[in-house]
């Protein structure tokens, strides 16, 4: 546990400004991101999609083509292959390398969310759940029963591929063994978590259990085994929070499992952009760290590259930002101001920042060029250079409104 914890006090390293193009000051929200080790896609709220290399935040792809609000990304592992689904009634899979659509799905309602097995794509399609096989390019089946309203989110249980999970703004939580050809027999759970839901995510030795994120920002815990509550962890946990910890909290971003520890954590946040890290245990939660200095406005995503040691958030500010839990990491980074789409902004702050100022403004003229070389003996110094940074967006069409 204390591991785990040492690894969630993250301090930013870096960000980006997320721009509606490579011209001017424009900028846009970031409703989705997906990841991999080289790559982030970046849906916007301009209906593009932009490439970052990861080794350098710089963009190399911007994907035109969908005509509404993108509400979820996710690439095919292991494949620079990307799909989107949109408000407009499609799903695209792109190439992220060359820009290139490859296909686009179209389907009857908007689409909210999108989840992969194999050559199997599960929708959230309006109030249905639909499959669609890739190969063949056919809907294969649709549960139009099992829900009343959106689809929120659709997921691929991580282990047993058979198995798939929706939420909906219903309230209900449904569970289907896809091996059985019935559709009623197909749907082995309906559990009825009697809030709008918005978020839903796997955690267990096993992933045996599910949290479920309401668009009230109410957190619960299921046994899937059974499909009975494990904890529901009150009606007003912001409030319970904020009363405990002496901060503001006004809305949750998502939940990470981590498998190592067996140890689901919660993000949330306030208005201002500060993140707060919690870990979540079977009766309580517990405030483990705070996200810092980098975001102004409500923070929309969370995703941590534990490889390498990085997390990332989007935020309504229009800001990315890039956070570590590796010390080794140089906190100096070169800002980059040819294009306001890739503004590159240094964001290590550390408590001794203010009281530093002074000594270390008449310092920098000196030091600007061993800072690199020094930054681990030089922190007063390094700090200061790094406190006037902003980050990042994103938002999410079929997420809360949090103001």
């Amino acid at each position: 546990m204390d591991q785990l914890i040492s690894q969630l006090n993250f301090k930013s390293h870096n960000s980006i400004i997320h721009s509606v193009d490579s011209i001017g000051d424009d900028t846009c929200y970031v409703l989705d991101l997906s990841v991999t080790p080289s790559l982030l896609a970046a849906a916007g709220s301009n209906y593009l999609i932009k490439i970052y290399d990861r080794s350098n935040n710089t963009i190399l792809n911007v994907l035109s083509g969908h005509k509404d609000a993108i509400n979820e990304t996710k690439f095919i592992e292991n494949t620079n292959t990307l799909l989107s689904c949109s408000s407009d009634k499609t799903v695209k899979i792109w190439d992220a390398k060359t820009g290139q659509c490859s296909l686009t799905i179209n389907q009857q309602g908007e689409i909210f969310s999108i989840d992969l097995n194999g050559d199997i794509l599960a929708m959230g399609v309006g109030s249905m759940v639909v499959l669609y096989n890739l190969s063949t390019k056919k809907m294969i089946r649709k549960f139009d029963c099992s829900h009343t309203e959106d689809v929120t989110r659709v997921r691929f249980h991580p282990i047993d591929k058979n198995k798939l999970v929706s939420c909906s703004v219903d309230g209900l939580i449904c569970m289907y063994d896809l091996e059985q050809a019935d559709d009623d027999d197909a749907i082995i759970h309906v559990i009825n978590a009697e809030d709008s839901i918005g978020n839903i995510g796997f955690f267990g030795s096993s992933y045996q259990y599910l949290y479920s994120l309401s668009h009230t920002e109410r957190l619960a815990t299921w046994d899937l085994t059974n499909g009975s509550k494990l904890k529901h962890y009150g009606t007003d946990l912001r409030s319970t929070l904020s009363d405990r910890y002496k901060f503001e909290i006004n809305y949750f971003i998502s939940c990470i499992y981590d498998n190592p520890s067996n140890q689901l954590i919660l993000f949330g946040g306030d208005f201002n952009g500060t993140g707060h890290v919690f870990l979540v245990t079977p009766d309580d939660i517990i405030q483990v760290s705070k996200l810092e200095n980098v975001h102004t406005d409500v923070i929309r995503n969370v995703f941590w590259d534990k490889f390498k040691s990085e997390l990332i958030t989007s935020s309504e500010d229009s800001k990315i930002g890039f956070w570590t839990n590796n010390p080794s990491i140089t906190n100096i980074l070169k800002i980059n101001n040819d294009t306001s789409s890739n503004k590159m902004v240094n964001t290590n702050n550390n408590n001794n920042n203010n009281n530093n100022n002074n000594n270390n403004n008449n310092n920098n003229n000196n030091n600007n060029n061993n800072n690199n070389n020094n930054n681990n003996n030089n922190n007063n110094n390094n700090n200061n250079n790094n406190n006037n940074n902003n980050n990042n967006n994103n938002n999410n069409k079929n997420n809360k409104n949090k103001k």
